[in-house]
């Protein structure tokens, strides 16, 4: 169990410390789907909406705010023009 809150990889070679990034870059392509995120316009679900359009997913946020979500959209097309 401490091994795993130091971020040290576990058997697939992943720990606390791996980003979503490098759990995704296996290869995977979402191209044919779509994910709606909720709470997406910050934090773990802005970061979740971020690398599923890296990924080529179709990214629907769902939030309360609406400024927030469009910022969140704004930031996820600034590093990815295809999103």
């Amino acid at each position: 169990m401490l091994r795993l809150m130091t971020g040290k990889p576990g058997p697939r070679g992943f720990g606390s410390a791996s980003t979503a990034e490098q759990v995704t870059d296996q290869g995977i392509d979402a191209t044919n789907l779509t994910a709606m995120i909720t709470g997406g316009s910050s934090g773990i679900g802005m970061e979740t909406a971020r690398v599923l359009a890296l990924r080529n997913a179709h990214v629907v946020i769902a939030a309360r705010n609406i400024g927030a979500a469009n910022e969140a959209k704004r930031l996820i097309l600034k590093g990815n023009k295809n999103a």
